[in-house]
């Protein structure tokens, strides 16, 4: 259907939301392969970086006590998305296009940001909702009153994924890649991802945990990016453990070991000494996970 549009002939953009940071690039491809031969000039296709919090209400009785309206009429389930238009996006080439959306920022590098976003604050996010887990918490919420929770994830975030992306990305010049402006984004953060007006439940955060897992996703992603700058991700390895755990407890009949079933997930992805030293921090990581259950 893309393919069929692109041929049109109009200028035109496509804008991918995605989490993964070559989605835009990994589209067009995709694209491509249904109408071999053809170039596409008229059409782009962008990455974006869209740091919202949301929250899915699925109660009809908490629909109703909150005054919600459904998705479509009959479905009990609606999306509470907090107040945000801080969208960025690549920078779009083609001649002679007026965007339209005025309110998105374009960058000449987005890999930075989109960078920031998943080892920075999908990664946290994921550790925050593995670790709530065993505390109990059924809501995002409440682990704003957790001071020993928000405490690690604060660290884990200036620590084992400010560092090593401000040295990697300080040359931008963008004060996102600064001690400050990666602290505030970290604060920012921090607080919205426990706003008790979104109903953002625990369940949300950590399903689909294999694919949270993968070699190149929030968790591991952020670990080999703290090893590759000399830092010890021994803060995301606990959230990777109680993924883990999470993960295998899905994996019913199948009884392996972590080390296990991390190799089997990540297959020939995962190569050289950077994975064993991610499987050994994790392994190391599963007897504290009894620390923070309740």
């Amino acid at each position: 259907m893309l393919a069929r549009g692109a041929r049109s002939g109009r200028p035109r953009i496509v804008y991918t939301a995605e989490n993964n940071n070559f989605a835009a690039e990994i589209l067009r491809e995709k694209v491509q392969a249904c109408a071999p031969g053809e170039e596409f000039p008229d059409i782009q296709f962008l990455n974006t970086v869209v740091g919202k919090m949301s929250g899915v209400v699925t109660s009809a009785a908490e629909m109703m006590r909150l005054g919600l309206q459904p998705l479509v009429p009959g479905f009990e389930k609606c999306v509470l998305v907090e107040e945000f238009n801080r969208i960025l996006i690549s920078r779009i080439t083609l001649p002679g296009f007026e965007r339209r959306i005025r309110v998105f920022q374009e960058k000449d590098d987005l890999l930075p940001f989109e960078e920031a976003k998943l080892y920075g604050h999908n990664a946290v996010h994921a550790l925050l909702g593995f670790l709530a887990r065993l505390r109990g918490y059924d809501v995002m919420s409440r682990i704003g009153n957790d001071e020993q929770l928000m405490a690690l994830g604060r660290r884990v975030f200036l620590q084992e994924s400010g560092v090593p992306l401000i040295r990697r990305h300080a040359a931008t010049g963008d004060p996102l890649f600064t001690e400050d402006g990666y602290a505030a984004y970290a604060d920012d953060l921090l607080a919205r991802m426990v706003n008790p007006w979104l109903f953002d439940r625990v369940d949300r955060i950590i399903r689909d945990p294999a694919r949270k897992l993968g070699w190149d996703d929030r968790l591991f992603g952020t670990m080999r990016l703290s090893l590759d700058a000399g830092v010890s991700p021994v803060g995301m390895a606990l959230g990777a453990a109680a993924a883990t755990e999470f993960a295998l407890s899905q994996e019913k009949g199948h009884g392996e070991s972590p080390r296990t079933y991390l190799s089997r997930l990540w297959g020939e992805s995962a190569a050289g000494p950077q994975r064993e030293a991610c499987l050994d921090l994790v392994e190391d990581a599963f007897p504290r996970l009894e620390e923070w259950r309740k």
